[in-house]
């Protein structure tokens, strides 16, 4: 469904509903032309299920073409309802096909880890450790590597959801969970060049047992403002 909007007062004011009926609101900044995708389990318009409701697509809400995509049936994950994609950590993922997307590049994702194991990935880039966020070390730790690894962040405990943020942009990169103190280092120079979700980005490996609810990618390091604005819309809509 195409986007329609009002602009409020600064606010975006969508003409589209989520699962409960509610019209929701979020920051202009998603509309300045650097989302590259936008992914949001709650607008079932984007989502293609099937009558057990697994998901064969998920289409970025504005319409880009960097949709989600699987169409094997046993690879497919669940949509549950309010709790956003379940991914079961055996064979579940779904991958964009291959498109421009360099450094800098920005994940917002809300999600929740349903187990933990060293290695299970939640996010790659169209092929392994160019954007990728993964559990790695100690349980609940979460680690992003765009070519070098970051100190683990023990941020998000197991079955809870939270939103991760990740910057890869160099040495200028960082990884954060919620509004804890967000951990800046040189993550690494490779680009991502696509988006898989649930599992490493070459090979049917280290698929992660999660389930997300929303994920923005913006091909843009977000100043402090409009990053928090960002955040905020996320953490509001979710209780977080």
């Amino acid at each position: 469904m195409a986007l329609v909007k009002d602009i409020v007062r600064g606010v975006v004011k969508p003409i589209v509903t989520d699962i409960f009926g509610d019209v929701e609101t979020f920051p202009p900044i998603l509309l300045d032309g650097n989302t590259v995708a936008w992914y949001d389990s709650q607008l079932l318009s984007t989502i293609t299920k099937d009558g057990s409701d697994f998901v064969s697509r998920w289409n970025d809400r504005l319409g880009s073409g960097h949709d989600l995509i699987q169409a094997l049936g046993t690879n497919q994950p669940k949509w549950i309802d309010v709790d956003g994609v379940l991914f079961d950590a055996v064979d579940n993922y779904m991958k964009t096909v291959a498109f421009t997307f360099v450094q800098p590049e920005m994940i917002y994702i809300v999600c929740k880890q349903i187990t933990w194991t060293v290695n299970n990935t939640i996010t790659d880039g169209d092929i392994g450790q160019t954007g990728r966020i993964l559990q790695r070390l100690v349980t609940p730790s979460l680690s992003a590597t765009a070519g070098t690894y970051s100190t683990d962040n023990n941020n998000l405990s197991l079955n809870t959801f939270g939103i991760i943020r990740v910057l890869f942009d160099g040495a200028s990169s960082k990884i954060q969970i919620n509004e804890t103190t967000p951990i800046a280092e040189n993550l690494g120079t490779a680009n991502m060049g696509g988006f898989t979700l649930g599992k490493y980005g070459t090979g049917d490996v280290a698929f992660a047992h999660m389930q997300v609810k929303e994920i923005i990618l913006r091909k843009v390091a977000d100043g402090a403002v409009d990053e928090q604005n960002i955040y905020n819309y996320l953490a509001n809509k979710y209780e977080i």
